[in-house]
C-alpha cells in the first residue's frame, strides 16, 4: 500500500478511458438524435467512431501499455455499447433478436478493439506523459460523476417534456426487454423516457465497476463504505424510477394494472441529485491533493466550515421544494423565498473560499460556486416567468423546456460544489504544503 492510502491502481486507466468514451458516445448519440433535430445516421456514425478512435489515442498517450491499452479501452467501450446495440437488433415482436446479431455483436467488439489499437498506436507516437502521473482512480470517479450529471439532464428533459409516463411499463418497455426495444419506435415522449432508462443502466453499471475497483485498491475504509453506500443509492434510485411509473412491481402493460405515483417521482428527482453529490464527493476524496492534505479528515475551525455545511443543508431543502414544484406544481412561493437564503449563504461561502489563498482547490471551487449562483439566479427568474406565462395543462414550448432543465441541472451543480467546499473545509493541509 502507498503512503497516501491507495493500493496499486490496477488497470484503472483502461476502465477510465473505456467508460469515459462510452459516456461521450452515449451523450453525443442522445443529443444528435433528439426528436425534431436528428442528424443523418452517417453523421452520427462518424461521431461515434471518432470517440472510439480518440479513446485509443488517449490510452496510447497516457495509459500504460500503448496500443494494447487502446485496444482494451476500445473493446471495453464496445462491450458497454451492447446495452444500446440491442435497440438496433431487436425484432418486430417483443424480445425477438434479428439474425444479424450473430455478426453485429462480434463485429462491433472487433471494430472497437481495432479502432482503439490504431488510436493507441497513434497516441504512443505523440509521446504523451507517463501514466504513472495520472490519478486514474480519481479520474474514473469523475467519469461516473459526469455520467450521472448528464443523466440528471436527461431526466430533467423527461419531466420538462411531460414524458414521465410515455412508457407504460417497467422494467420492460411496452412488453419488450428494455435493451431490445427497437430504435425505430423511440419517437416523441417515448424517446425521452426510454433513453433516460438506458442511460440510467449505464450509470448503474459504471457505479458498480467503480465500487468494485475501489474495494480492491482503496486503503481507507470510510471511502470504501462511501462507495458502497453510493452504489446502494444508485440501485434504490433506479427502482424508484420504475415504481414511479407502475406504482408496484408488475410486468403488465395494461393501464389498469399500473398506478403511477407522483410522490415517488418527487423522491426519485431529489435522490438523483443527492447521488450526483455523493459521486462528486468520491471524486474529491480520491484526489492525490486530498489524500496528501487530509490523511485524518481532521476538521478546521472558523466560520468556513459552518457556512458550507449550512449551505449544503439549505440546498437539499431547496431541491425538495424544486421537485415539488416541477412534479406537483406546489411550494413555489416557499421555493422562491428560500432562494434568498441560498444566495446569501452561497455568496458568503464563495467569498470565504476565495480568501483561502493557500489552497487552490478551494479557490477554484469558490469561483465556480459564485459563477453557478449567478447563472442559477438568472435561470430561476426566467423559469418563474415561464410558469406564469404557461397554462397548467399546456404543452411547454422549447425555450421553457430548456430553461426548466437547465435550472434543475444548475441546482445539482450548486449542491455538488457546496459539497466540495464542505469537504475541503474539514481538510487540514499538510504542514508547509500548498495543495492543488
Amino acid at each position: 500500500m502507498r503512503p497516501d492510502g491507495l493500493k496499486v491502481e490496477g488497470r484503472a486507466d483502461v476502465l477510465t478511458i473505456g467508460f469515459g468514451a462510452t459516456v461521450a458516445m452515449w451523450a453525443a448519440g442522445y443529443l444528435l438524435r433528439l426528436p425534431g433535430s436528428a442528424v443523418p445516421s452517417w453523421t452520427l456514425g462518424v461521431v461515434l467512431l471518432v470517440c472510439l478512435l480518440g479513446a485509443g489515442v488517449a490510452a496510447g498517450r497516457w495509459a500504460a501499455g500503448g496500443w494494447r491499452s487502446g485496444a482494451a479501452a476500445g473493446l471495453l467501450s464496445s462491450a458497454l455499447n451492447l446495452l444500446i446495440l440491442g435497440s438496433l437488433l431487436g425484432g418486430d415482436r417483443p424480445n425477438e433478436v434479428a439474425p444479424s446479431a450473430l455478426w453485429w455483436i462480434p463485429g462491433s467488439l472487433l471494430a472497437g478493439a481495432l479502432l482503439g489499437a490504431v488510436g493507441g498506436w497513434v497516441g504512443r507516437r505523440t509521446a504523451g506523459s507517463s501514466g504513472s502521473e495520472i490519478a486514474w482512480t480519481a479520474l474514473f470517479a469523475r467519469v461516473a460523476a459526469v455520467a450521472t450529471f448528464f443523466l440528471l439532464m436527461v431526466g430533467g428533459l423527461v419531466t420538462s417534456n411531460k414524458a414521465g409516463l410515455a412508457v407504460v411499463d417497467w422494467p420492460n418497455s411496452f412488453g419488450y426487454n428494455m435493451f431490445l426495444y427497437p430504435l425505430s419506435r423511440m419517437t416523441g415522449g417515448i424517446y425521452y423516457e426510454h433513453a433516460h432508462r438506458l442511460f440510467g443502466s449505464l450509470v448503474g453499471l459504471t457505479m458498480l465497476v467503480l465500487t468494485v475497483h475501489l474495494l480492491r485498491v482503496e486503503g481507507r475504509r470510510w471511502v470504501r463504505w462511501l462507495a458502497v453506500g453510493t452504489l446502494a443509492a444508485v440501485v434504490v434510485q433506479g427502482v424508484l424510477g420504475g415504481l414511479r411509473v407502475t406504482g408496484h412491481f408488475t410486468l403488465s402493460t395494461s393501464a389498469e394494472a399500473v398506478a403511477p405515483n407522483l410522490t415517488l417521482a418527487v423522491v426519485h428527482g431529489v435522490l438523483g441529485q443527492l447521488v450526483f453529490a455523493l459521486l462528486v464527493a468520491l471524486a474529491v476524496v480520491t484526489m492525490p491533493s486530498w489524500r496528501a492534505a487530509s490523511p485524518d479528515l481532521a476538521p478546521t475551525s472558523g466560520s468556513f466550515r459552518g457556512v458550507t455545511v449550512g449551505l449544503v443543508g439549505v440546498l437539499m431543502v431547496q431541491l425538495v421544494l424544486g421537485a415539488l414544484q416541477r412534479h406537483l406544481a406546489r411550494g413555489l412561493l416557499v421555493h422562491v423565498s428560500l432562494a434568498v437564503v441560498v444566495v446569501v449563504l452561497a455568496t458568503w461561502a464563495g467569498v470565504l473560499a476565495l480568501a483561502e489563498s493557500s489552497r487552490a482547490p478551494v479557490r477554484r471551487s469558490g469561483r465556480a460556486l459564485l459563477t453557478l449562483l449567478l447563472v442559477q439566479v438568472a435561470l430561476g427568474l426566467t423559469a418563474y416567468a415561464a410558469v406564469g406565462f404557461r397554462a397548467p395543462d399546456a404543452v411547454p414550448e422549447l425555450w421553457q423546456v430548456i430553461v426548466a432543465t437547465a435550472h434543475q441541472a444548475t441546482g445539482a451543480a450548486l449542491l455538488a460544489t457546496a459539497v466540495i467546499l464542505a469537504l475541503w473545509a474539514r481538510c487540514v493541509p499538510a504542514a508547509g504544503r500548498v495543495t492543488g
